[in-house]
Formats: C-alpha cells, structure tokens, sequence
C-alpha cells in the first residue's frame, strides 16, 4: 500500500508544472480554461468552476489566496511567498465544465527563490474603487498605470526595480462590504523598491500625516497630488498612506519610518488576523453612574422633605382645626389621667386578692350599668327630628296630636256650661 502511493505520488510530481516565485513579491497564476486544453465560450457566464488546494489537502496555505472574477471568468491565485527559499510547494487545481460535467486537474509545482534586490522601501496605499483581480489581469492597464505614477511623478529612482510586495482586499483586512454587490470592494497595495524615499514621497507623508487619527478618510482631504490619480482613474484613501523602512541593512533614512504603528500594520498584512486579548481591552468603571443613581434621587428627597417641612412649620398659625387644638390643649391631662389610672390608683392583677377583684367588678359592672341608663334616658328625652318632622304633616290616617315624648296630648280644656242646678 505504501509502494502504490508513494508512486502515485511521484508521478504527479513528474507530470507537475514548475512555477518560480520570488520572496517579498506578490505572484499571479490566472486559472482559466486554456490552462486546462479547454476553448472558453464567451457567450456562457460561469461555464467553469474552479478549486485549488493543496496536494492531498482540504484548502490552501496562508500566504496563497484564490480569487475568482465573474466580470472575467477567470480565476487568480496570488500571494507573497514566506521567506523560505529553495522549498516547493505542490499545488492541485480541479476544474469543472457545468454545461457537460467534464472534470480536469492540474498540478502545479511553486519554487520559492530568494529575491536579489529585495525592498527596504514600501509605500502603503488604499485604492477604494479596485478590486484584487483588477490588478492581477495582466491584459489590465491598471498595473502599469498605478506603477507609472510613481515611476514618473513621486519616486523616479524607482523606475528599474519597483513592484508589489503586497496585495489584499479591504474587506480581508477588516472593511465592510460595500451595500451594492456590484461596487468594488477596496484593495490594499505595497509597493517596494530597494531606492530611497523620494523628497515628493517625503512631503505627501508630513501633509497626511493630520489624517492618521482616523481609520477612514476617503471624502476628507484632497493631496496636493491628488489629480494626479483621479485622472488615471484611482481613488484613494489617504488616511492609509505609509511609508515604511525596513531596516534590514542597518541602514536608515530620517523620516521614512515614522515609529506610529506602520510596522504593526505591515506584520497584520502579511499574517491573518489576531484576536485581541482580555487585558488589551480597556475596562469601563460605572463608580460614577451607581453614585448619581443614589445620590439624585436622595437630594431629591432632602429637598422635597424640606420643602413639606418649611410649610408645616411656618404656615401653621393659619390652618385652623378645632378638634387638633382641643387634643392638643388636653394631651398634658390625658397624659397624667392615663399615668395615675393605670401606675397609681391600679395595682398589679397579681396583687389584688380575689375578693376585691370581685368587688370592685361588681361595682364596675353596676356603674356601668347606671351610665347605661342615664345614657338612654337622654336619647328618650331628647326629641327625635324625624318624629317632630312627622308630628308637622298632616297625616290623614291619624288625626290625634302627638307631644314631645311620643304621647297623644291630652284633650283640650272646654268651659262647661251652666247650670242652674249646681
């Protein structure tokens, strides 16, 4: 079993395309139908479908992305390879025809050479209406075009050895998706060079350099250069422009590196995205909301108390209640009635004997019931409103008078006549 796989391995290997690629510079491999013997049909959109991975692997290494653009039908793989020279990495390409299921791989095989004249000099720039495949075409003018600029208007020692060493869309890098799916997506480009920075170059950093404050600035600031690149069609983000040194030489250059978090930016570049950790997040103390959520309300409250209080006290001379200043006027005598009753003339229900107990009840109880007595010979004498109120009409049911206490008055007094008899 090893034997067999083992050759199968070795005769793809054999029957494998070598590409050379060079370290610290971005490579293009368009995939489309002539890679694979086919004769694309111009007038079917998304005949073919393409994958790329590694040999005998599920995906891609981290320093190759796969690309693919509608508008051209054609796929693009590209990348920067990792210092690492003289190392092959073996790659497996499947295409698929959608209109007759035809299926056709292709391997190939990338050799990673070191580059003679690396960069140390790199200029970070953000193009907001290009997408990655824009510059990867190379029937594009756009490269040339982008590379022409600084070749011929800021960096004009770089004419013989300027490339990309760089190439990302916005959107890996942390951008948002434009809301038409149609609109460009942003790219991010480096472009190097083993010359130094231009004085222009120089003098475009110090007059963004007020912009680094913001993430974004696509609309804030127009550059002095700035119709340089609206006339060649790119629009750019000047809150993104860097110039980086790479000091690998030993060497410097004053006021190309400006120490602010360029390096930072140029390793997240290169690398994939690296969650922030617990004690890199700032943490918020909310000491000052929990105190003004008590105290308000507290002084709220003192004020309204003193307001209520300040009222009471200096307008009561006006407020007039006849049975509070009666209560008040006798609250000394209730309270002495209350403390000789019940701490003088009483003792302890454990000391009385029984006897007395029992006297002083049946005293309480006939006392009681006097004041009963008296209590309803009152309500009896007292004429009831509603019997005189009665007493007034003439009822036709009843033609005898009524007095006070609820008895017939007494027939009145006739003379007699006389009599001459008596």
């Amino acid at each position: 079993m090893m034997l067999k796989l083992t050759i199968i391995i070795f005769f793809r290997l054999i029957y494998a395309k070598d590409v050379h690629v060079l370290t610290t510079e971005v490579f293009e491999i368009v995939v489309d139908p002539p890679m694979f013997n086919w004769i694309a049909d111009n007038k079917t959109e998304g005949q073919y479908v393409y994958q790329a991975s590694l040999l005998n692997a599920p995906d891609l290494p981290s320093w190759i992305n796969f690309v693919y653009s509608e508008k051209r039908d054609k796929g693009y793989l590209y990348g920067v390879p990792p210092k690492q020279p003289d190392t092959k990495t073996l790659l497996e390409i499947i295409a698929l025809n959608r209109k007759n299921y035809e299926t056709k791989i292709e391997k190939l095989n990338l050799i990673i050479s070191n580059k003679i004249r690396p960069a140390r000099y790199e200029v970070i720039i953000k193009i907001d209406n290009l997408n990655v495949e824009d510059v990867l075409d190379v029937d594009s003018p756009i490269n040339i075009t982008l590379k022409d600029i600084f070749r011929k208007h800021l960096w004009k020692a770089s004419e013989d050895d300027l490339y990309i060493t760089f190439l990302s869309s916005a959107v890996e890098l942390g951008a948002r998706k434009p809301l038409i799916p149609n609109k460009e997506e942003g790219i991010v480009v480096r472009l190097g060079s083993h010359e130094e920075f231009s004085e222009e170059l120089l003098m475009l950093q110090n007059e963004v350099r007020p912009l680094w404050i913001y993430s974004s600035c696509p609309n804030v600031k127009r550059t002095s250069v700035e119709k340089i690149f609206r006339d060649a069609g790119f629009r750019l983000d000047w809150c993104f422009f860097r110039l980086i040194y790479n000091n690998n030489s030993g060497q410097n250059q004053p006021g190309a590196n400006e120490k602010l978090s360029s390096v930072e930016e140029s390793e997240l570049l290169h690398d994939h995205w690296k969650p922030v950790s617990r004690s890199e997040i700032s943490q918020r103390s909310y000491f000052h909301e929990l105190l003004v959520s008590i105290l308000v309300p507290i002084l709220i409250m003192i004020v309204l108390a003193s307001t209520l209080s300040f009222i009471l006290c200096f307008h009561h001379d006006e407020i007039e209640d006849e049975g509070s200043n009666e209560f008040f006027n006798n609250l000394f005598h209730i309270c002495t009635d209350y403390y000789y009753d019940y701490y003088i003339y009483r003792k302890d229900v454990d000391d009385i004997p029984s006897e007395e107990t029992n006297q002083f009840a049946t005293i309480q109880r006939a006392t009681e019931s006097i004041r009963s007595f008296s209590k309803n010979r009152e309500m009896s004498m007292s004429p009831d409103p509603m019997l005189l109120s009665r007493s007034q009409t003439n009822s036709p049911t009843s033609t005898i008078g009524r007095g006070v206490h609820c008895r017939p008055s007494p027939p009145p007094y006739v003379r007699p006549k006389f009599k001459p008899e008596l």
